[in-house]
């Protein structure tokens, strides 16, 4: 299954790398061209003239000099708080949110890539090796069968995907889905216009930074650096289901206490829906 994330036999240094590299596709600029503005304006337009759902998901990783650790208490909080926030900065621009939905924690880690990992369920509790698969998140109440089609949608987003999102430039890009997939997510989340929402995260361990001589970890949006870097990072897409393409997309880091308990309920940042909408 291809993975948002590529892990090799040195996961604990290309881990903290993939997640940050994500960041390349960023369309984080808030000046559109014209032709680009008309296209963000019909797309509001025809937003409006329908329901829409949110789609969400968290993975935030504890890198360690031995397996790394899937923080799953924090990953769905922060899962759910960024769905709250999303619907919420949604509703701001008077759409119409009927549904949302957070099936898992990781859900863009393959099967291979959580079977290396440790799981650490809340921040009292021993890490253990993870056997589960996929991770279902505290609210996930949805058949096997149906568990499948989102993971299907998460899987989507590929890396050869997501640098064809970032080169399109607010073009549509075409998804790949298959018909059964796009028709059981429109049936189940009751509209065709979905955001898919996704937070991902690293952060070295103390022991980690001190065994590489990392004494302070920056988030880039670089894709190459030699230690370890914490950061977090926002993505947001936007998919029709009737056409099967990624209409808009957004990437990009935030400052969100995720990595500390209690998770913020509210997770906002500046500029989270541009530039599909203006400031």
């Amino acid at each position: 299954m291809a993975t948002l994330f590529n892990l090799s036999s040195l996961k604990m240094l290309t881990l903290p790398l993939a997640i940050a590299a994500v960041t390349i596709f960023s369309g984080c600029a808030t000046t559109a061209s014209p032709e680009a503005r008309l296209t963000y304006d019909k797309t509001q337009q025809n937003l409006k003239s329908q329901s829409v759902s949110v789609i969400s998901d968290g993975c935030l990783i504890r890198v360690e000099m031995g397996k790394n650790d899937v923080l799953y208490e924090q990953s769905n909080l922060t899962s759910l708080a960024m769905m709250a926030t999303v619907e919420e900065a949604l509703s701001e621009r008077s759409l119409k949110v009927s549904r949302t939905t957070a099936p898992f924690v990781c859900g863009a880690l393959s099967k291979e890539a959580l079977a290396k990992m440790d799981i650490l369920a809340n921040a009292n509790a021993k890490d253990e090796l993870n056997t589960a698969y996929p991770l279902l998140s505290s609210t996930n109440n949805l058949s096997q069968a149906t568990n499948q089609k989102y993971l299907t949608l998460l899987e989507a987003f590929a890396q050869d995907k997501r640098k064809e999102i970032d080169k399109a430039k607010g073009n549509s890009v075409n998804l790949g889905l298959d018909k059964t997939t796009l028709e059981t997510l429109k049936e189940i989340e009751g509209t065709d216009k979905v955001f898919v929402s996704m937070v991902t995260g690293s952060k070295p361990s103390f022991g980690y930074s001190m065994a590489m001589g990392v004494t302070t970890a920056v988030a880039t949006g670089g894709t190459g650096f030699a230690t370890p870097q914490q950061g977090q990072f926002h993505h947001l897409y936007l998919v029709d289901l009737t056409t099967n393409t990624v209409d808009w997309a957004k990437s990009t880091a935030f400052n969100g206490q995720v990595f500390k308990m209690p998770v913020n309920e509210r997770l906002a940042y500046k500029g989270m829906l541009t530039p599909l909408y203006a400031e």
